[in-house]
């Protein structure tokens, strides 16, 4: 996207370069046999007046030349203007099929390089921007802008290739007349200064609050059961309703000065008009120069001609504010940087064997000024199951983020595989690594899509493996539907520990080198963790796998144990030297074991 709506039209229009000029030549020859008609219908009316004069002109001896003694027969004259006016309507229609066509185009071109933007955005960026704000720029910004692709191009070219033209057919009729019907040519340019800033403020505006009514709906409904358990139904009506008002109050100023364009043309050009009449009839009393019947029809066809482009400007001006508006909004969201450095331009591959070391690392959350991690020191072999448990907030979950490159970290403080983190490409992150995380998240598709979700090609033999690993395969076959089942959107047909499961069978699927569990075994039974951490432990052995987790049952089973607390390691190696040092991680298991004993 350019940085300025005007060079995004011009790139735009270079890109369609031959659709364009296409549409540009219809649109020159229909506005040409435009202008043409109410010069032949004058060239009749003077041909079959006999008392009439004949003239000279362009016009005159071309149809002189092409009707000869035939010039007083009316049928032929008729005949003429209607084949006129027919083949300027069919070139004024393929003219407005090719912009419009044009239009659509470049809002899918404008739309699927956005979404890609979007979508090649860090975790920070969506910390930053709602959902529903970024369908609204997705989906009303771009309608604006692409309004202003076909209609607010196509306007303008249609009154500049009209006016020019015609101005010259009036001056060969009358001067005088001419140059009082350009007095709304040089109003216009003064009438648009005075509300092109207003206007374009309450556009972007009104835009901003259309994206923050996106958002709350979405919000809404998202969290609809638990709006209805809390029973507050009423008041996020009323915060809606607020918004709408809010939204409404600024649609109204928006459509009341866009509103008030048009009629002030109208009235301009209808005042025009008048003026024109009484001049045309001080010329004809005075015989300050000669104009005919004739010549006054004519004059005041073409005139009416130039009046309409003027009349659509008003419509067209606060558009093109409103598009302008759009596309600024359009160009924050496109041109915001992406957090997260990628040296796309390497292919250096995270290995099988990689060791994950953590030199010093210090990292705060986006506008927080309390670390999430403070000097962090951590060293993590290849093939190790490692359990990782503390504390909320003792920033577990942040050391997955930070390894899955969702947010970005200093130089010199990761290494994975020998290599620097800022070494490997984006990608080598997406193909080598993948996390279940606490609260999983599903498709509104069916059971069997939610699990290819990352390998749409796997068999059924392979789904149905992966389902026993994380103990779903049993669950789904007595569903009526099996793997066919929907699961609603977000997996609203599922109970808890079923999603998780569903999240853990689509990560174990894709068989990455890293895997990085994120407390999946929080919303299922004793029995059920056991069978999938042993399905796990037998099936990634010589995988690097990291469990977030605060189950002694669980920690007990590992190679290693990491005890965090305020961002910090606080204890760490197997669980047997942890429990001889009677410290945290000793603590945890001895008021586990006790509240089991109270059961």
């Amino acid at each position: 996207m350019e940085k300025t709506l005007f060079k995004n039209l011009l790139a735009m229009v270079s890109l369609y370069r031959v659709r364009f000029a296409s549409a540009l030549t219809m649109l020159i020859i229909s506005n040409f046999l435009l202008i043409l008609n109410p010069l032949v219908f004058r060239q009749a009316i003077i041909s079959l007046d006999p008392h009439a004069k004949i003239t000279d002109g362009i016009v005159a001896d071309f149809l002189h030349l092409l009707w000869g003694n035939e010039m007083h027969d009316i049928w032929l004259w008729a005949l003429l203007l209607l084949c006129i006016s027919a083949i300027s309507a069919i070139f004024k229609y393929g003219m407005r099929m090719a912009f419009i066509s044009i239009s659509r185009d470049a809002e899918k071109e404008i739309r699927e390089r956005l979404f890609i933007r979007i979508q090649s955005q860090s975790k920070a960026f969506f910390d930053r921007h709602g959902i529903g704000e970024l369908i609204s720029r997705l989906t009303n910004d771009i309608s604006a802008y692409r309004d202003l692709l076909g209609p607010g191009i196509m306007f303008p070219l249609f009154f500049i290739t009209i006016v020019f033209p015609g101005v010259i057919a009036l001056f060969t009729i009358s001067v005088p007349l001419t140059l009082v019907s350009l007095i709304p040519l040089l109003l216009i340019p003064l009438l648009n200064e005075v509300v092109r800033n207003y206007s374009y403020r309450l556009s972007l505006a009104v835009q901003d609050k259309l994206g923050e009514m996106s958002n709350a709906s979405q919000e809404h409904y998202a969290g609809i059961r638990i709006v209805k358990g809390y029973s507050i139904e009423s008041r996020e009506a009323n915060r809606f309703a607020n918004l709408c008002q809010e939204f409404a109050s600024l649609n109204f100023k928006l459509t009341s000065l866009q509103g008030l364009m048009y009629p002030l043309f109208t009235l301009l050009t209808k005042m025009i008009t008048v003026l024109l009449v009484l001049v045309a009839g001080v010329i004809i009393l005075e015989a300050w120069s000669v104009l005919t019947v004739a010549d006054f029809i004519s004059f005041m066809w073409i005139q009416s001609y130039i009046f309409f482009p003027i009349l659509m400007l008003g419509w067209v001006l606060p558009m093109y504010e409103r598009g302008r508006a759009s596309y600024d909004r359009l160009l924050d969201v496109y041109n915001e940087p992406n957090d997260v450095q990628d040296n796309a331009e390497s292919d250096l591959k995270i290995p099988l064997s990689a060791d994950i070391v953590f030199r010093d690392l210090t990292f705060f959350y986006p506008g927080t000024l309390k670390p999430a991690l403070s000097h962090l020191n951590l060293h993590i072999k290849w093939g190790s199951f490692v359990g990782i448990t503390g504390p909320i907030g003792a920033g577990k979950s942040t050391l997955f983020h930070l390894l899955n490159r969702e947010y970005e970290i200093p130089k010199g403080v990761l290494f994975i595989g020998g290599h620097e983190i800022h070494e490997y490409p984006l990608t080598a992150f997406r193909t080598e690594m993948v996390t279940v995380e606490q609260v999983a998240f599903l498709f509104s598709r069916t059971l069997a899509d939610n699990v290819k979700f990352g390998r749409s090609e796997a068999t059924q033999e392979e789904l149905e493996m992966v389902a026993r690993f994380a103990d779903l395969h049993g669950t789904v076959m007595d569903f009526p539907a099996k793997y066919d089942t929907m699961i609603g959107e977000r997996g609203v047909t599922l109970s808890g520990g079923q999603k998780q499961r569903v999240a853990m069978a689509r990560a174990f699927l894709v068989n990455r080198s890293i895997l990085l569990l994120d407390d999946i075994f929080s919303a299922v039974d004793a029995a059920t963790e056991q069978r999938i951490f042993e399905a796990v432990s037998e099936h990634f052995a010589g995988r690097t796998v990291l469990l977030i987790t605060h189950r002694v049952s669980i920690l007990e089973q590992l190679n290693h144990v990491i005890y965090m607390a305020d961002g910090k390691v606080v204890e760490e190696g197997t669980p047997a030297s942890l429990m001889e040092k009677e410290g945290r991680y000793a603590a945890l298991v001895a008021l586990q074991k006790e509240a089991a004993s109270e059961k």
